[in-house]
């Protein structure tokens, strides 16, 4: 919009009683200059302007998921010697690819951030380890919607690397661990909900163990690497022992999906390199006993949400307008 002296004497030629249009005239200058200046701070899409509404499948809202996040899991790692318990769980029935891809942006915050939201990071804006600038209100994690639609249902995040929790799920989940804490705790306090119930009884669990991205960062993210492998077989008996756990529920009635999923691979001393397929190939394994999967659909990041969302059968017109992936399951 132009404004020119023509415009200007014009305007001025009205008498007092519409000197009420020529404030409407430069309040409206004044609104275009500051949604243009804002444009590329707060991504406006066709999403924005729907009427939304969410709908809860009642036959579903009793189903209960375990998401177990490694950080730094490189693919050709997972072997009858390294991971027996992981290797052997991912031949049951199953969603498996360990070609699985990581966001172009191969931190560790864009793509938990991934994960959690169903969007890209050119969505959820978190580009780096910081979380400046994230968009989690624009974009919010399925916990949210679980929390927000399904009262019913208690969720819980359990991780090492406390920054997921502190930027992304604190406000999203009904109980979470509140400052850093090493692998073998979280591993203790996620065993002590699904035996004890303590501190309440779980039904969506996510859970984040770091120390193996520790070591490849220390030693070398490599299946050749002696404390690379010992340390992932650590993580091989605390998920054994979990799954156990679950699998002893599903015996009394209850339905679990079990979720193994990893934010990175790791080639050298880092995860840096897109172009390197060690580092952007990892690891994902849904896992139910009688589930139907997409077996030919080529995972990403953005995969995950949907997917808890359609076993827990919570249907967004929001979420399904904002989401980059999709559900797995048949």
């Amino acid at each position: 919009m132009y404004v020119t002296v023509s415009n200007l004497k014009s305007l001025f030629q009205l008498n007092l009683s519409d000197m009420s249009k020529i404030k409407v005239f430069f309040f409206s200058l004044l609104l275009i200059s500051f949604f243009s200046s804002c444009k590329k701070d707060i991504p406006i899409s066709d999403c924005d302007f729907l009427d939304h509404s969410v709908i809860i499948d009642s036959l579903k809202i009793n189903n209960k998921i375990i998401i177990i996040g490694i950080d730094g899991f490189r693919s050709d790692a997972m072997t009858q010697e390294i991971t027996p318990f992981i290797y052997d769980f991912s031949q049951r029935n199953v969603y498996r690819n360990l070609s699985h891809l990581t966001e172009e942006d191969t931190y560790s915050g864009p793509n938990w951030s991934s994960i959690l939201t169903g969007v890209h990071y050119n969505k959820h804006n978190v580009t780096d380890n910081s979380f400046e600038g994230s968009l989690f209100d624009l974009f919010p994690t399925f916990l949210n919607y679980i929390e927000n639609n399904i009262n019913t249902l208690n969720t819980i995040s359990i991780v090492n690397w406390f920054p997921i929790n502190q930027n992304i799920l604190s406000k999203d989940v009904d109980y979470y661990s509140s400052n850093q804490i090493n692998d073998s705790i979280v591993f203790e306090k996620t065993k002590n909900l699904l035996l004890n119930d303590d501190p309440l009884k779980a039904d969506i669990i996510f859970l984040h163990f770091d120390e193996l991205d520790a070591a490849g960062h220390n030693f070398g993210f490599s299946p050749n690497v002696e404390e690379y492998k010992s340390t992932l077989n650590i993580l091989d008996f605390y998920v054994e022992s979990l799954v156990s756990i679950v699998d002893s529920k599903r015996l009394s009635g209850e339905n679990w999906l079990c979720i193994l999923i990893s934010d990175h691979g790791g080639d050298g001393y880092s995860h840096d390199d897109y172009n390197n397929t060690k580092i952007r190939e990892t690891i994902l394994i849904v896992e139910h006993p009688t589930q139907n999967f997409k077996l030919n659909h080529k995972s990403n990041m953005t995969d995950i949400a949907p997917t808890v969302l359609d076993f827990i059968g919570i249907s967004s017109t929001k979420f399904d307008c904002d989401k980059d992936g999709q559900s797995i399951l048949k």
